[in-house]
């Protein structure tokens, strides 16, 4: 193999990691015409047809183009399962290939936050963020929504009917329907709000990224492999990238700008020779900077589902009899973007407590109208309907450790699922909530049959069985380069790395605990803040 050296470049700003993340950046920072940004993708273009409609979260995660595949170490909690944990490789990253909902979590959430020691990152002083980058459709008078962001945030404008029977199942259980989980209150069922546009996925990429990519102080690189930081007298000076066997180094004049997400971030850490000596040691790399909170405090939300066959042909689904539907669909889509193509299927559900005493919604629910089997295979022959039970705030934390110094490699991540008793507990009660909402003669007009896990699961302990046997992440991985004051903090309130200078960590990885919610928009409102903290640094 010939090994190819390039020769130096330098920007002011260097961001590694073309997600959610990184595209605010890029658009934010290179605003000031006098500064040189460099956005660094380890994957392709996000240009493809492939994953613009909605309904491509039903296929998208697991086509490998657009996705780094990673799995979990085997889970001793979940009868030794390795779990799927697809991320986003492409400009976009998850956010190209996401189910697209927009829910911020709860208030309560970031003021937890700043309660630990994270000054500024309270909910009144988050709030400002989540609004700058949202370009509401449905909530245009509220003052907790944007209306002139860059991000189309919408309600699904052709919902299927059977939401309807969730719905008036739910109210059956005192569940009022709320018409904004982004609101005044969390609590309730309704149709969620998703980033997207006539049927059309409003990535990060799409949102933040192609209004500016013509800027001459904007370079956009992909399909570059970062190698790791590199760091002189505690200092970040620039990165070590690859492309295929061609190796080159680029500078970065004011600061690296860390967006890698919470699997990729303390990897190029830990690659740099930040982390912890003892997992540095086991990997063959030499500690330059001991830090031994990279990599952990690693926080997923588990889940569940309850799956349900129909002989009506109502739901979404794919079968010979609807053939000629799906030709209809499609013509509807292209002409009018309505229809199943303009769908990402997760159109509505809700928030709920499983104990009157809890303060907030521990619970999410995802209902979905049409027929599928579990991830990754999604979409699957036939006709029905899903409902996800989404454990909110689990106690349990796991940790990204690597294996070597080759980026190609990738880390074991052991989520370590459910290891918190209470977290299983939780599950149950939620999870039996949803049968009986399942259960109702709302549903009776569909004609159902639940198939998994049928009839045979009754008792506590065969809920447990059956949670161990079949629950997944919804793919929201937080917390490993967590922003604090302890010892086991990676960034402070700034987002600095903690005892170097020139390096930020801006993504979900600071996260130090789990939000409410899904993560995605939050993970923008971070980003936006961190472009207002380094724009204050070049006017001192």
């Amino acid at each position: 193999m010939r090994l190819t050296i390039m020769p130096e470049r330098e920007f002011d700003y260097l961001i590694v990691g073309g997600g959610s993340s990184g595209c605010v950046l890029a658009n934010r920072l290179s605003e000031n015409q006098n500064i040189r940004v460099c956005l660094i993708e380890a994957g392709p273009s996000d240009k493809s047809w492939f994953l613009k409609p909605a309904i491509s979260v039903m296929y998208a995660m697991k086509y490998k183009k657009y996705t780094s595949q990673y799995f979990s170490s085997p889970q001793h909690n979940m009868n030794g399962r390795a779990i799927h944990i697809p991320r986003g490789k492409t400009l976009g990253g998850t956010s190209s290939i996401n189910g697209m909902l927009y829910v911020r979590g709860h208030p309560s959430d970031y003021d937890n936050w700043a309660e630990n020691g994270n000054i500024g990152w309270d909910w009144q002083s988050v709030l400002p963020y989540f609004k700058k980058s949202e370009k509401n459709h449905n909530f245009k008078s509220s003052m907790l929504h944007g209306t002139d962001g860059l991000l189309n945030v919408r309600r699904l404008d052709d919902p299927n009917p059977v939401n309807q029977a969730y719905f008036s199942s739910a109210k059956q259980l005192q569940f009022h329907f709320n018409q904004d989980f982004n609101g005044t209150q969390q609590e309730g069922v309704g149709h969620y709000q998703s980033t997207m546009t006539k049927g059309i996925r409003n990535s990060a990429s799409v949102a933040f990224l192609r209004p500016v990519k013509h800027r001459k102080n904007l370079t956009i690189m992909t399909n570059i492999e970062v190698e790791g930081v590199s760091l002189e007298n505690g200092q970040a000076t620039g990165i070590r990238v690859s492309r295929g066997n061609t190796k080159f180094k680029i500078k970065a004049k004011k600061e690296v700008l860390l967006c890698a997400g919470s699997i990729g971030s303390p990897s190029i850490l830990m690659r740099s020779g930040v982390g912890s000596p003892s997992t540095l040691s086991k990997a063959g790399i030499n500690t330059i900077h001991p830090l031994p909170g990279v990599g952990e405090n690693l926080q997923d939300h588990a889940s569940c589902t309850i799956y349900v066959k129909t002989s009506s042909r109502s739901p979404y689904g794919i079968s010979f009899p609807v053939l000629p539907k799906l030709a209809a669909w499609g013509f509807d889509y292209f002409l009018r973007r309505r229809g199943l193509f303009a769908s990402n299927i997760m159109e509505c559900g809700g928030f709920f407590k499983t104990e009157k005493s809890l303060q907030h919604p521990n619970i999410q629910h995802i209902f979905m109208p049409a027929f599928r089997q579990p991830p990754p295979n999604m979409l699957a022959y036939g006709h029905g309907y899903s409902l996800n039970t989404i454990l909110l705030r689990p106690k349990s934390t796991g940790s990204v450790k690597i294996k070597s110094p080759n980026p190609s490699e990738a880390p074991i991540i052991d989520l370590n699922m459910l290891d918190a008793a209470e977290d299983l507990e939780a599950l149950v009660a939620a999870i039996k909530t949803s049968r009986q909402i399942l259960s109702s003669r709302e549903f009776s007009h569909l004609k159902p049959k639940e198939f998994r896990p049928g009839p045979q699961v009754q008792t506590d302990e065969d809920w447990k069985e059956y949670i161990r046997a079949n629950a997944q992440t919804v793919y929201h991985p937080v917390g490993t380069c967590k922003m604090g004051v302890g010892e086991d903090a990676v960034v402070d309130s700034n987002l600095s790395v903690r005892g170097l200078r020139n390096l930020r960590v801006i993504d979900a990885s600071i996260m130090p605990r789990i939000v409410g919610g899904n993560t995605n928009a939050p993970t923008i409102m971070i980003a936006e803040k961190g472009a207002d903290i380094i724009k204050k640094t070049l006017t001192h």
